[in-house]
């Protein structure tokens, strides 16, 4: 009986691997081929797959080879072949729409204006968030940026108020206070040194700058917690970014690796000081206009369906970290724009200058979203800065079902990337000059600039896109106001123009400014 019990358990094992081995097989081999003359049929061709790493191997290779290369010129904005030399190269090689593959991931690659209308207007839940990364996971936790269907509804049913009208007052008011801040900062620079300028790093102040602002989105003041969970996603984002290169294999986020221990031990960290700062508010019994208050005024309801409590931590996690580095990306390319163009940066100091005072014509008047309003001139160049230097240069969906898209036919699984900074550079869409820096094409609006709303995708476009677009240019629009009419500012000598995408885009050296003060050691008014 014991040995009939022995042969019964080798055999089961036996069949576990040998179905191990032929899902793998599957996985690995039979399918990616299959799929890969599935799409040749239909004229779409591509990098060839390779075992395991599918594409990763040789667009990691083409990237180092990119490092190596000497810095653009200033005035460039042409980044591409730097930023993604793999799709510069395959779009020349393959067309508009090619396919490659992330790992064993079949990829379809598409700059066809049609289909990625098609893929970012869907609301038919044919297509689903899908960042093939965990570690992007750990950094936005399952929130509204990575969950689909019925909790995504749910999600956005309780989160977006926080984007509002009447929430979004306070986001100037409350930017306002962290620039008088930083500009006292950056005069206490000036008169320590010859009492007319400072060299500062616009990235890092930038960074800090939003980060305040987004810490009392969610929490409602500052926090140290919140501050250090900052920092500890700071390291996930790195450790995300070296993720990338690693074969899509299943089950390789729970392999014991260096890095999948030391992204855990940061996860947990941050889950531990963003539940303890849920915590201390549910025992206050005070819910306030926060993003906590809005989730927790939600589980009290009877009429709106709540989050746990790992949904909320999640909310947490994905309206700092897209919150704070859309605003602080914006910042710090718009500056470097002003630097580079100094002669816009003097027709937006006029216009705040005019534009933004109060019934008296005298004080500066910029801290309400009426007077931001007025700012064409600024919106204007906002929006040539989200085309040339957009945070996301990429979006990517998964088929959540077989479907026909722009006459193609898409598998269950396929990932569609759709490369922004390659759109937003279409000379077809933009005209001969969508190289270049140009903000008067949006005098007449999108529309009139491109003719097509899906042309510009820095916010992506449809039901999922950013709800936080009218914060950020509240914000970015605030800061700005206030430097243009205190400051002067021009380009360090120090200054390596090399845009690199770590999640989203941002100078590789950061960005280091040579500031002046406009008021020579007056007393600030602002």
């Amino acid at each position: 009986m014991e040995a009939t019990m022995v042969e019964i358990v080798h055999t089961l094992a036996a069949i576990l691997i040998l179905w191990l081995i032929w899902r793998s097989l599957w996985h690995l081999v039979w399918r990616p081929y299959a799929v890969a003359g599935w799409f040749e049929r239909q004229g779409i061709r591509g990098p060839p797959y390779r075992f395991v790493l599918g594409s990763l191997w040789e667009m990691k290779q083409m990237l180092i080879a990119e490092r190596g290369k000497t810095p653009l010129d200033i005035g460039s904005h042409d980044y591409t072949s730097r930023v993604s030399p793999f799709f510069h190269k395959w779009a020349a090689d393959y067309g508009k729409t090619f396919l490659y593959w992330l790992g064993p991931t079949p990829t379809i690659y598409s700059t066809d204006l049609e289909l990625v209308k098609q893929v970012l207007e869907d609301r038919t839940e044919l297509f689903q968030k899908d960042y093939l990364n965990p570690s992007l996971e750990r950094i936005f936790g399952k929130g509204l940026l990575t969950t689909n269907g019925d909790d995504w509804k749910r999600h956005r049913r309780v989160v977006y108020p926080i984007f509002y009208h009447e929430n979004l007052k306070s986001v100037s008011a409350m930017t306002r206070e962290s620039t008088q801040k930083m500009i006292a900062q950056w005069c206490n620079l000036i008169e320590k040194g010859d009492g007319h300028q400072a060299d500062i790093d616009m990235g890092c102040y930038a960074e800090e700058l939003t980060l305040g602002v987004i810490e009392r989105v969610i929490f409602g003041a500052h926090y140290k917690e919140a501050r250090e969970g900052f920092a500890e996603g700071k390291e996930i984002q790195k450790l995300a970014v070296r993720a990338f290169a690693d074969p899509q294999i299943p089950g390789l986020r729970y392999l014991p690796t260096r890095r999948n221990f030391q992204a855990w031990k940061l996860d947990r960290s941050i889950t531990s000081k963003t539940t303890r700062l849920i915590k201390e508010r549910l025992a206050s019994g005070v819910d306030g206009d926060d993003l906590i208050g809005l989730m927790l005024r939600a589980s009290k309801s009877e009429e709106v369906e709540s989050l746990s409590s790992d949904e909320m931590i999640s909310e947490c996690k994905t309206i700092f970290a897209a919150g704070q580095d859309t605003g602080a990306t914006l910042l710090t390319w718009g500056m470097f724009l002003l630097t580079i163009y100094p002669e816009w940066q003097e027709r937006l100091r006029e216009e705040v200058l005019r534009e933004c005072r109060d019934d008296d014509g005298d004080a500066p008047y910029i801290n309400s979203i009426q007077a931001l309003g007025k700012l064409k001139l600024l919106n204007m160049f906002l929006l040539e800065t989200l085309r040339l230097y957009s945070p996301l240069p990429f979006l990517l969906r998964k088929t959540a079902s077989d479907t026909t898209l722009a006459n193609i036919k898409f598998r269950k699984g396929t990932m569609i990337t759709i490369p922004v900074m390659m759109l937003h550079r279409s000379k077809e869409i933009w005209g001969l000059d969508a190289d270049e820096f140009n903000p008067m094409r949006f005098e007449k609006g999108v529309l009139g600039a491109a003719n097509n709303t899906y042309a510009m995708l820095a916010f992506s476009c449809g039901p999922r896109g950013c709800p936080g677009r009218n914060y950020t240019m509240i914000e970015v629009q605030t800061v700005m106001t206030m430097i243009l009419r205190r400051f002067s500012f021009s380009l360090s000598s120090q200054y390596v123009h090399m845009p690199r995408n770590f999640i989203s885009l941002a100078p590789r050296y950061g960005l280091p400014l040579i500031v002046r003060n406009l008021l020579d050691g007056e007393k600030s008014d602002i």
